[in-house]
């Protein structure tokens, strides 16, 4: 049983978002019950601070602020989002193998799986600079990241970094897609299992035992 609900949250990247800032990332946090942390970050120019906000109100509606931070040369801005169901994300499958699949299963599998959109004009200007422009986009998941999609991820445990460019996403029009599997070791399953395990060996040894006990000794 996995969960697959649809809402209007799909995150589509403003191509001028991309094109004047020093670095964007787009992160996001897993939790064991599919809920999770969505958090875009953006650092540019100084000057840019009153556009900067815009745009990245723009790109995700439905997030939460993050106190500003400037300096004499650049700004930083973020904002984040907690959701109880990442499943329930536009352009998102996220799931976890439960208990009515697997019972005996001595580990729990996670999937995430996302669509990300690029907003251009498409004029030449952009799509020179879509070969240069690059974005971060960062998944951390419960337990060890086993596959990622596209391959070229940084994957450490149970995070994966990704340096995707504009022109990836501008050539895909559903969308660029980011992929990843990983997986927990079910504890209660295996502490329950040697639990067993360790009751019917004291109960073959006991049985054993007092088979020995009352065998007759020869005289």
């Amino acid at each position: 049983m996995t969960t697959r609900l649809r809402t209007s949250l799909l995150i589509t990247i403003p191509f001028v978002l991309l094109l004047n800032s020093d670095s964007v990332i787009v992160s996001t946090r897993m939790y064991g019950d599919v809920s999770g942390v969505r958090r875009v970050r953006a650092e540019a120019d100084s000057s840019l601070r009153d556009e900067l906000l815009k745009w990245a109100s723009e790109m995700t509606r439905g997030f939460y602020s993050e106190p500003v931070h400037v300096t004499t040369d650049s700004v930083e801005v973020a904002r984040s989002n907690q959701v109880n169901d990442l499943a329930a994300i536009e352009g998102v499958t996220a799931s976890a193998a439960d208990i009515a699949q697997k019972p005996f299963s001595f580990t729990t599998e996670y999937t995430w799986q996302e669509s990300i959109k690029l907003d251009a004009l498409g004029n030449e200007r952009e799509r020179a600079a879509a070969e240069v422009i690059a974005f971060e986009y960062r998944l951390a998941m419960p337990g060890r990241i086993a596959s990622v999609q596209p391959p070229n991820a940084q994957v450490n445990g149970g995070s994966a970094v990704w340096t995707l460019k504009a022109a990836d996403l501008s050539d895909a029009e559903a969308g660029f897609t980011v992929s990843a599997t990983s997986t927990v070791l079910r504890w209660d399953v295996i502490v329950f299992l040697a639990y067993i395990v360790a009751y019917l060996l004291y109960r073959a040894i006991t049985f054993l035992a007092r088979r020995a006990r009352l065998r007759p000794r020869k005289i």
